[in-house]
This record gives structure tokens, C-alpha cells and sequence, in this order.
């Protein structure tokens, strides 16, 4: 099973007379083979989440669980992948594409297979395997992203965690990048949870969205449930900073239903 859950999770980070909770007491269940938007602005504690979820920052109560179990053992066995916000930042530049995602391959694919893979890889994403022998310096950040997606699917997750993966990108291009993980979590089903501050990116993505505030998730059912009737005042500051009607835009601006070139 690849359900990833939440149970009481708290993170708290400073000392303990001067605490500071970045998440507080937060449950929240990523079912299997769904997309979940967590959104909420900068400092809301979303990113620390997925950071808590890979093991970057520490779980100061509660637990996190994949399929029922603790996640330690996923994280060794790569079950558990995160695609960062930068992806120049989190791509080695002194490692072509091919060896970047030969490296975060399960143990035992290597040499000619390796290769083949690898560019398997980047035809997912909708990268030429040409691509392969390049390095980060020669992409565009549409294409590091989408090699950065790539690495994550290298090791055959059961759950990807996206952090903010647009947010550092042109808006013309955001929605080519938001088509290929569409299309890639429908294909092969994996479990994802969707970080953004943007509601109308997680729309056009998740099936459900959980709405961060200060730490704790204030709102949470189905994104068009949630979207068309919020609950809750915070959900309708974020909606109403949405360009162009809000709630009643079904996709972002920059997205298109068929993906255009690989940028």
C-alpha cells in the first residue's frame, strides 16, 4: 500500500523555553494512487511537512506512516521521493542527466540497462533522450525540472512529494510542467502529495486539498468542494488573491490541455 499518513505530527524547531511550532499537531492521509494539494502561504508549515516526510526535519511528536507502517524503512528503500522548488539547486552540475538518474536507480540496474532506462526516464517526462549526455547548465528550468521528476521516478516511489515544483518557473511554462505530472501520476499511480501556494494550480492537480494556516491544516475535503465553498476565512483570502475570477477558473492561466514543446 502506499498510503501516506499523518498521525499528530508536530515539528518544532528552537529551544525549549523560546519553542517556535512550525506544524502543530497536524493529521492529514495521502491515499494510495491519489494526488492531495497542501496549500497555504510562505510559513504556513507546508514545506516542512514534506521536509518531515523525508526525513530533513525532525518529527518532534506523532508519526508519519506509509501503508501502515513507519516510513524509516520506505525511506531507505527510495520509496518515498521529493521533487525540491529549485531544480538547478537540487541537481548535481558536475553530472550529466544519464548519470544523475543512473545514481538514484534501485541497486542492481546499471551498465547498458542503466543507460536504456535512463532514457526511458526522460521520454516519461517528455525530454528527448538526447538530453541524457547533457548537463544542468545546458537546460532550461521547464527541462531541470523535469529531470528533477525524472531522478524522483528512478527510484520506483510509492509516494512522490512536490514542494512548490512551479513556483520557480516562467508562467509560460509552468503549465507544460503541471501536464507532465498529471499525466505521469494517472499512468503509473503513485500516491503525491502537492505543495503550492497557488489554489489554482493544486485544482488543476489534486483530487483533495488540505489548506495550511499557521502551522495546523484549517480546511480540508474536496478541491472543488472546498474551492466553490470555503469554510473557512483564510481558504477565501487565498481564493480571492487567484487572478481572474477565483474559484471559478477551472486551470491556471498558463496551462494548456495539450503539453507543448519540452521547456
Amino acid at each position: 500500500m502506499s498510503e501516506l499518513k499523518f498521525d499528530a505530527v508536530t515539528v518544532r524547531y528552537g529551544t525549549r523555553r523560546h519553542p517556535i511550532l512550525a506544524v502543530n499537531d497536524v493529521s492529514l492521509t495521502v491515499p494510495e494512487g491519489k494526488v492531495v494539494g497542501l496549500v497555504g502561504e510562505s510559513g504556513s508549515g507546508k514545506s516542512t511537512m514534506a521536509r518531515a516526510a523525508v526525513g530533513l526535519a525532525p518529527v518532534s511528536e506523532g508519526r508519519i506512516l506509509l501503508g501502515g507502517a513507519s516510513i524509516e524503512r520506505a525511506r531507505r528503500e527510495r520509496a518515498v521521493q521529493m521533487v525540491f522548488q529549485d531544480p538547478y539547486s537540487s541537481l548535481d552540475p558536475r553530472m550529466s542527466i544519464s548519470d544523475t538518474l543512473i545514481e538514484a536507480m534501485p541497486r542492481g540496474v546499471r551498465g547498458v540497462a542503466a543507460r536504456r532506462e535512463a532514457e526511458r526516464l526522460l521520454e516519461l517526462v517528455q525530454l528527448d533522450g538526447r538530453f541524457a549526455q547533457s548537463y544542468p547548465s545546458e537546460m532550461s528550468g521547464g527541462q531541470r525540472q523535469r529531470v528533477a521528476l525524472a531522478r524522483a521516478l528512478a527510484g520506483r516511489p510509492q509516494v512522490i512529494i512536490a514542494d512548490e515544483i512551479t513556483s520557480a518557473l516562467d508562467v509560460s511554462i509552468q503549465g507544460a510542467v503541471l501536464n507532465v505530472v498529471r499525466d505521469l501520476q494517472r499512468e503509473l499511480g503513485f500516491s503525491m502529495l502537492f505543495i503550492s501556494h497557488n489554489l489554482a494550480v493544486v485544482r488543476y492537480v489534486a483530487s483533495e486539498v488540505a489548506v495550511m494556516y499557521r502551522g495546523r491544516i484549517v480546511e480540508h475535503g474536496a478541491t472543488a468542494a472546498v474551492l466553490e465553498r470555503p469554510d473557512h476565512d483564510y481558504t477565501r483570502t487565498l481564493l480571492a488573491a487567484i487572478p481572474g475570477g477565483g474559484a471559478a477558473s477551472s486551470s491556471p492561466s498558463a496551462i494548456h490541455e495539450t503539453p507543448g514543446s519540452p521547456a
